[in-house]
């Protein structure tokens, strides 16, 4: 269903399938075996979109991406913060963190 290619080649078409399709969501967890890497994935493609394009999310927009997916997938369990964190370093993916969450995680 979800292709790389189409969510960094053409993200505004990727992104448009999460409004067309409720299972959108769910089979990017799926494919991306982490909340973590699938709401980075989804946080990514949501930069690119933007006005003033960025291929790096902020810790803002990947906890946005990673609550969204938690809802529509019907996780029944919540997540931390300091795990997706950890989880998107460990993958080698950056995250632009706030100059305070080293001493608040």
């Amino acid at each position: 269903m979800f292709h790389e290619s189409d969510e960094t080649e053409r993200p505004g078409e990727w992104l448009r399938r999460f409004a067309e399709d409720a299972s959108a969501h769910r089979a990017l967890l799926a494919q991306s075996n982490s909340l973590a890497i699938a709401a980075y994935r989804l946080a990514r493609a949501r930069c690119r979109v933007q006005p003033m394009s960025a291929s790096v999310p902020t810790l803002s927009e990947l906890k946005t991406a990673a609550d969204e997916i938690a809802l529509r997938a019907e996780l029944e369990h919540g997540h931390h913060l300091g795990v997706l964190v950890a989880d998107c370093a460990l993958a080698g993916l950056p995250i632009i963190l706030p100059p305070s969450f080293g001493s608040a995680a």
